[in-house]
């Protein structure tokens, strides 16, 4: 009899099954997938074919290419990597010689908004020149990577010293035991989204005059160091230490309070946001999949400044006290048990349901700190 080595397989948690069902559900209403994208800005301009070059030594016969899930005979699903060559004519390159920022950014959004290649390809790569600036575009899956593992990833990458370097992916455990923590912590989430979502409330959202409009707008911004500072300062006098995520998160609060206003859109203002559950500083195994959870947030549209900032500031302690983000990740576990295709149309119908005024993330800890020079 053949036996079937499990003991470095990684098993999907909850949080990846979740993110598995939205990149259906994100297929479904914008023929996309549910990826993001990583900019890097350059001085001067880098070599296509080098750039090229490092990607294929680098990502060629790696782990984290390409992939797709399969279930495994207890019915728990895990991820099967597939090792190809990296082609370097996947990778489009852009020379903007005289054209506007306009038009830069016309390219940046259409990149944003390529499918992959196929459905089990993770990274794709794009290459721009402009005003003697390179933009270096690293566009990710989130059924494997989130947020700060794309940008250790993406370290990993461009550091000439890991020319010999690969990166395994991390072994976990089916979780399939403490189904009494599992089913108590899925208890927490419902009561407390029962605390959210009241039978009285009414949630000011942004209309959709078409719901096939599948257009995206992005504006990117940046604030100088001292800028930074200033901010920061401000975020420790009003909300106290620690909490320049709760100070930012008002900030844009009050701002959308101002558009539903102009619109002429009632109700109160809900948020989810996202939750890294990672320490500042983390191991390679850290950058795969998703190491994230969740917290939600209501707040009154009429609140003055004040009166939001004290009201997110008593919600975070509370969910932080009554440990929301790890039953979210606990309970989710439970999930796992339905088919993909269900999920999909449950969390569909849950959206339609209970209905967000906007998404809000937050990254308090970047993972890229790559500084030198780069090749050759």
């Amino acid at each position: 009899m053949t036996r079937i080595n499990t003991s470095n397989r990684y098993y999907l948690n909850g949080i990846d099954w979740v993110m598995a069902a939205l990149n259906n559900l994100n297929k479904k209403h914008t023929g996309l997938g549910n990826h993001s994208q990583l900019i890097l800005i350059l001085k001067g301009y880098l070599d296509q074919k080098d750039f090229a070059n490092k990607l294929s030594i680098t990502l060629s016969d790696s782990n984290f290419l390409k992939g797709k899930i399969r279930r495994a005979w207890n019915l728990a699903p895990f991820w099967v990597s597939e090792s190809v060559k990296f082609n370097p004519s996947d990778m489009k390159y852009f020379q903007l010689e005289n054209e506007s920022e306009k038009q830069l950014n016309k390219i940046i959004r259409s990149c944003a908004t390529k499918p992959f290649i196929d459905d089990k390809t993770l990274l794709g790569f794009d290459l721009i020149h402009h005003s003697n600036q390179t933009y270096i575009i690293m566009k990710f899956d989130h059924k494997m990577f989130d947020a700060r593992g794309a940008e250790a990833l993406l370290e990993y990458i461009l550091d000439e010293n890991n020319v010999d370097t690969q990166y395994n992916l991390p072994a976990q455990g089916a979780k399939l035991h403490s189904w009494k923590e599992k089913f108590l912590s899925g208890q927490k989430i419902n009561r407390f989204l029962r605390s959210i979502y009241s039978k009285e409330i009414e949630v000011a959202v942004l209309g959709q005059n078409n719901e096939s409009n599948n257009s995206h707008n992005f504006y990117y911004t940046t604030f100088s160091k001292d800028q930074t500072s200033i901010i920061d300062k401000h975020a420790i006098k009003d909300a106290g230490y620690l909490m320049n995520g709760i100070y930012l998160l008002t900030a844009v609060a009050k701002k959308f309070d101002s558009l539903f206003k102009k619109l002429k859109t009632s109700g109160d203002i809900l948020i989810p946001i996202n939750v890294d559950i990672r320490a500042t500083k983390f191991t390679h195994s850290k950058i795969f999949f998703n190491n994230v959870s969740f917290m939600l947030f209501k707040v009154n549209q009429n609140f003055s400044l004040k009166e939001t900032l004290q009201s997110l500031k008593k919600q975070f302690v509370f969910q932080v006290k009554n440990k929301i983000p790890y039953h979210f990740m606990n309970a989710s576990l439970l999930m796992r048990i339905m088919p993909l295709n269900l999920l999909t149309s449950f969390m569909n119908f849950r959206m339609k349901k209970n209905q967000c005024s906007f998404s809000f993330s937050y990254i308090a800890e970047q993972a890229f700190f790559f500084k030198k020079s780069f090749w050759p």
